[in-house]
């Protein structure tokens, strides 16, 4: 029972544990995200268009070179976003509230159990030391008053029914 009460207060606390993370990833949800992403390009080989010359102010017949896109480029993007009226959201976080003080109440239940069986266990060992020590006196006092009936019956005032019954009684207590 003791060991069954004690895996029982161990799995309390791991509630709990569990409880309190569930409690933060659900808040943390809530909280300002921020998401960004970086990309850089570089083009070893541009890639080249040839076109007319007088397209771009160039003399007539002639055919240029014109390179497309950049050499290089870099683009960055940033996004900043937070839940405000999620009713999903507010949901979450009172059943995660919900569940911590649920499972605290679990452990706390779980330790007066405890306490209460070790109690239980601690004024049983109590009880049955007093009550052999009862049965000790018990035997003392059989014994003694064997001994004086014994002596009363030797003398002819007491019947042999009456020591017989005596020593019954008292090998009974003796018997393991």
């Amino acid at each position: 029972m003791a060991l069954e009460n004690n895996r029982t207060a161990k799995n309390a606390s791991r509630d709990i544990d569990a409880a309190k993370e569930q409690k933060w990833e659900t808040t943390a949800a809530g909280l300002p995200q921020l998401n960004a992403a970086v990309d850089y390009q570089n083009s070893i080989k541009q890639q080249l268009q040839v076109v007319e010359a007088s397209a771009f102010g160039g003399p007539e017949g002639e055919y240029t070179a014109l390179a497309l896109g950049l050499e290089q480029s870099l683009i960055g993007s940033a996004t900043l976003s937070q839940l405000l009226f999620d009713g999903s959201y507010i949901v979450g976080l009172q059943s995660a509230k919900v569940y911590l003080e649920i499972s605290k109440n679990a452990k706390t239940k779980t330790d007066l159990e405890v306490k209460k069986a070790v109690v239980n266990a601690y004024g049983n060992v109590l009880l049955t030391e007093e009550s052999v020590a009862i049965l000790e006196r018990n035997k003392t006092a059989l014994q003694k008053n064997l001994d004086e009936i014994t002596k009363i019956y030797e003398n002819g005032l007491e019947e042999e029914e009456s020591v017989e019954q005596l020593k019954i009684t008292l090998s009974t207590l003796k018997a393991p």
